[in-house]
């Protein structure tokens, strides 16, 4: 039995549409050297280095009963952790791979027609 194929000229490429939302963040190494905080002032911040300290003061009050939160977080993170701003609470170690717009370009060269 003789099948009467079709087969495709021409192939595309295609890839999942990436995310194109900007995060305000920074990448640490030996010579970072921030102190910040949260607008509401609950959240202060020191990245010194490597040294990523967090200390969180804030009071709320739940179904009557009143709650308040002291605490102080150090982590020391490899040179080149990438941190993002969260309004609300400050730095943190996203749960994603993180690149820069120039790391996106880069990459969108590399995988350019062939």
């Amino acid at each position: 039995m003789e099948k009467n194929l079709k087969p495709q000229k021409e192939v595309e490429r295609f890839m999942i549409k990436p995310h194109y939302g900007l995060f305000l963040g920074v990448i640490v190494n030996k010579n970072t050297d921030i102190e910040d905080e949260t607008d509401d002032g609950k959240v202060h911040q020191i990245i010194k280095g490597t040294t990523f300290t967090t200390i969180k003061k804030e009071e709320k009050e739940k179904d009557g009963i009143k709650i308040a939160e002291n605490s102080k977080l150090i982590v020391e993170v490899p040179e080149g952790t990438r941190l993002i701003w969260v309004e609300g609470q400050g730095y943190i170690l996203p749960d994603f791979e993180l690149k820069t717009t120039k790391e996106v370009i880069e990459d969108m060269e590399c995988i350019k027609e062939f």
